[in-house]
């Protein structure tokens, strides 16, 4: 569920206005679905986030909210546009205003009818169509002061239906300034950390709403050792038993640390790692040592937590021979890994001053800088070396799963065995298969009656289908109404 969106929601509720999210992430994605929602609503503004991979999707929602309804006025906030805002405007008549990094108090101003050019933090066209930036808008140095994310705005039950982590943040910004990121920028290079018990408040909040899981979604919530501490033991002394997760730094962490983390839940842990070679760990300004990060792995398994390990392919002096170092490099951590390819996303230090690099960049089509497909080139590795390196690491992962298939350990077959259930949940909710049944005939067992529809239009087998709608409908996630003496299903 993102974050960014919930936050301003919740924001323009605290100030008193009305404020409904259309969320095409869990559900599926169409126009008439768009045109029925505006005509319903009548919303003054529309409001799109975006990362550099869906920005051509939420650029063409707005364009066609624009089209129904030319006054809306469209707004568009996110990391990429923050970073290319005069391009996003020249390219997209349709968008009104960007906005630029956080978006809490620009997202009040805006709604409150504040003068454009008054409002820090935005881009917008002036009256003379001049494309107009305005003075960078400080951060939010007391996030204590926003409210809870609104959540419930939000179609939890679908959610529920996927087995997500609920995400949480304790702070924002990071110190480090590694080429390939824009964390820095977006959050500031100073940490700010919310109230210990704010934190945890929000933590309960999400368990009431039905999440098992947490991921806590800071660049680095393992920097400040003194407020992961007051986190932990204000976990442990509301007696709160849940799973949870971090991203964070192998050098960042020490055993007693990491046991406190485990005491209170922690069960994951993502090391941003991205090279088995300690130049191009130099060169991206990662400013760790391989040694540092075998420490980082060793010590989070010695605590008990899972480690995974992050790599990045196809970073500044990439080579045929620095690809094997960092696949054998992954493989003799011992610890869960993936690989993804490199992406320079705009406001990154390699995308602008990629020629100095050593960095071709191949393609300005946003929808293929998802990390899983070469969009550069070094002058020792392009996209069929990449491509190879990604090719070995999916062969061994099949390789792992026919393995665990034959293993007679049920603990391990189930922590490991992808989810098909999962992927089953992404169809009928990405496909709104349940709500595309209309109403049904009474007749039998309308859980079974159900399960058989919808296994008549996935191509998933029936008794796959019928254990996940029955798990569904006993959590409460699905429902239905009478109407007419027919059935109609929905999401809770």
């Amino acid at each position: 569920m993102p974050l960014g969106p919930a936050y301003i929601a919740a924001v323009l509720e605290a100030r008193g206005y009305e404020v409904q999210v259309l969320d095409l992430l869990v559900s599926k994605y169409s126009r008439d679905k768009i045109r029925k929602e505006l005509e319903s609503y009548q919303p003054d503004i529309v409001g799109v986030t975006s990362v550099t991979m869906n920005y051509p999707v939420a650029s063409d929602i707005l364009k066609y909210c624009k089209s129904v309804d030319k006054d809306i006025i469209t707004v568009i906030g996110g990391p990429h546009v923050t970073f290319c805002p005069v391009e996003t405007l020249n390219e997209a008549p349709w968008i009104d205003i960007v906005v630029r990094r956080e978006g809490e108090q620009t997202m009040l101003d805006i709604v409150g009818g504040k003068k454009l050019d008054e409002i820090e933090g935005i881009a917008f066209r002036a009256d003379s169509k001049e494309i107009q930036l305005t003075g960078e808008r400080g951060l939010i140095q007391n996030l204590d002061e926003l409210p809870l994310p609104a959540r419930h705005l939000f179609p939890l039950s679908r959610y529920h239906a996927l087995d997500v982590h609920a995400s949480i943040i304790a702070g924002r910004g990071c110190p480090f300034n590694c080429i390939f990121c824009v964390g820095s920028k977006m959050g500031g290079r100073r940490a700010r950390y919310r109230n210990p018990k704010l934190v945890v408040d929000e933590v309960e909040q999400v368990l009431g709403y039905g999440f098992k899981e947490v991921n806590f979604e800071d660049d680095l919530l393992t920097l400040n050792h003194r407020h992961l501490y007051a986190i932990c033991d204000e976990i442990a002394g509301r007696g709160l038993k849940f799973n949870w997760s971090v991203f964070s730094r192998a050098d960042t962490v020490n055993l007693e640390l990491l046991r406190r983390m485990k005491a209170a839940g922690c069960n994951w842990m993502l090391y941003g790692v991205e090279s088995g070679n300690q130049e191009i760990l130099d060169t991206v300004k990662k400013k760790i040592t391989l040694d540092k990060i075998r420490e980082g792995v060793r010590l989070g398994q010695e605590a008990g937590i899972n480690v995974m390990a992050s790599f990045i392919i196809g970073l500044p002096g990439e080579t045929r021979e620095t690809l094997n170092e960092t696949d054998q490099f992954a493989q003799e951590l011992g610890a869960s890994y993936g690989f993804n390819v490199l992406a320079p996303f705009p406001g990154t230090e390699v995308r602008e001053k990629a020629e100095e690099y050593g960095i071709e960049i191949l393609t300005n089509d946003w929808a293929k800088y998802d990390a899983n497909r070469a969009v550069t080139r070094t002058a020792g590795a392009g996209p069929e070396e990449i491509n190879e390196t990604l090719q070995q690491y999916y062969k061994r992962l099949k390789l792992l799963f026919a393995e665990i298939e034959k293993v007679d350990e049920a603990d391990l077959i189930e922590a490991m065995r992808p989810r098909g259930p999962s992927a089953l949940g992404w169809t009928l909710l990405h496909g709104d298969v349940i709500e595309s049944l209309g109403m049904m005939e009474l007749a039998g067992d309308p859980i079974k009656d159900l399960a058989n529809k919808v296994a008549e239009l996935v191509p998933y087998p029936p008794e796959q289908v019928s254990e996940c709608i029955e798990r569904w409908v006993g959590r409460g996630l699905l429902k239905y109404d009478l109407k007419e003496g027919h059935l109609v299903w929905r999401w809770s």
